[in-house]
């Protein structure tokens, strides 16, 4: 079998060297799970685990993918929108269920805007609502 040794993955050469650097934080919070806007499970809580990574195939003059005071100040920033509140009175939320899929794209978006220039080296967020029982985001 005959393989090409420049099959190309998620937009780079497979064979392309890739530097991730992640920050996780935990942060406690309720939800409901909803369909039709109608409530399909009791409020309850959780202690909420996120884990967000940023790469890239280069490192700045320092020798840094991302400096990981940035990233962490945006991931707190956003736990810090939600912790200890009830998630689905988040404005972020106000049309879709905060499923834990859900809240790793919200999670996504808005560590990336706060990143600013350096939002585009966000590769993933993963997020545990429970141990063994955990959503990621990640886009292309």
């Amino acid at each position: 079998m005959c393989v090409n040794p420049r099959r190309r993955r998620r937009g780079r050469e497979e064979n392309q060297d890739v530097f991730e650097v992640s920050y996780e934080t935990t942060f406690c919070a309720i939800h409901r799970l909803v369909r039709d806007r109608r409530p399909i499970e009791p409020v309850h809580g959780h202690n909420w685990k996120v884990e967000a990574v940023a790469a890239g195939e280069t490192l700045d003059a320092t020798g840094l993918v991302l400096d990981f005071e940035a990233l962490r100040r945006a991931v707190e920033e956003v736990a810090a929108t939600l912790s200890y509140k009830d998630i689905n009175a988040d404005p972020g939320f106000a049309d879709q269920s905060p499923s834990t899929e859900a809240l790793a794209r919200h999670f996504f978006h808005a560590i990336r805007r706060r990143l600013g220039a350096q939002g585009d080296r966000m590769r993933r967020v993963r997020i545990w609502e429970a141990p063994g029982c955990s959503a990621s985001y990640v886009e292309d």
